[in-house]
């Protein structure tokens, strides 16, 4: 209340000067206007800027740290991912929910809901994030902070650990299998096909198959599911993954804009998870 004291002091002291000098006032004009404006607007602006003492506050991470609990929403649908049990769903995003939770300090509830009910309850205040398998929606920027990737499911290289093709440049000449009508298959005839030389691309009916082709050596390399891909090449030694996803595909956090605290303390959890290899660790736990 001090802060707020000392700034209608000053502001009382400044009208009372105004009403001293009402000459000054009229012969300064535009000048004299000008000067109050922006000393208003200046003062204003410190009650109200983030972070202020007086300034907008984060509701939500007001809650999360007086109660101890933090509620991220989950569809428990998708295999390795998050997979409804009787205890609480589990797999590679609940790990992660729970991880951020622990590095916040707090307690983590996993909620429960289908594809058409998730944004909603975010919006409602159900939920103080989500997470499951979403990627950036540019319709809903205008309320939604979509956070950094925690992992990309987008298309990526599979070849023989004996004859390893890390990239699609490596390809050019060579032969590559994809999934049919998969992002995969379009990237490599829209774009891939268009950028070498010659590219020969034999579409599957499933990602499966196209890797046995690979093992088969039928083809140089396979073009597949991000998710796929390391579940298959996890039984196979004798494949690879390229460097990286030929496609971006990113799975990300959604949280509420004016949550602006809890975003700052996700992000930063994110990023400390990413450098410290915790990650890494979940993804190769679950993949």
């Amino acid at each position: 209340m001090d802060h707020r004291r000392t700034f209608r002091r000053r502001l009382n002291t400044l009208r009372n000067w105004v009403q001293q000098h009402p000459r000054l006032v009229v012969r300064g004009g535009l000048a004299m206007g000008v000067v109050i404006a922006v000393g208003l607007a200046v003062a204003g602006y410190a009650l109200t800027r983030p972070g202020a003492r007086f300034g907008r506050q984060d509701g939500t991470w007001h809650r999360v740290q007086v109660n101890g609990d933090l509620y991220v929403g989950v569809i428990p649908t998708y295999e390795r991912f998050a997979e409804w049990t009787p205890e609480r769903p589990v797999g590679l995003e609940a790990d992660i929910a729970l991880e951020i939770g622990r590095r916040l300090g707090v307690e983590t509830s996993l909620l429960i809901y289908s594809d058409d009910s998730l944004y909603d309850a975010l919006y409602k205040g159900e939920t103080d994030f989500v997470l499951s398998g979403l990627q950036v929606d540019p319709a809903r920027a205008d309320w939604v902070h979509f956070s950094r990737p925690y992992f990309d499911a987008g298309p990526i290289l599979v070849s023989r650990a004996e004859a390893p093709v890390m990239s699609m440049r490596a390809l050019d000449g060579g032969t590559v299998a994809v999934e049919l009508a998969s992002s995969g298959h379009v990237a490599a005839e829209q774009q891939w096909q268009r950028r070498l030389k010659s590219l020969d691309i034999r579409p599957y009916m499933l990602p499966e198959d196209a890797m046995q082709a690979v093992l088969a050596g039928e083809v140089d390399a396979a073009l597949v599911d991000g998710v796929q891909a390391r579940l298959f090449v996890a039984d196979h030694v004798e494949l690879v993954m390229g460097d990286e996803a030929v496609v971006a595909e990113e799975y990300v956090i959604a949280l509420r804009e004016a949550d602006f605290r809890l975003v700052e303390e996700v992000e930063r959890a994110l990023d400390e998870m990413h450098a410290d290899g915790t990650l890494d660790e979940i993804i190769d736990r679950w993949l």
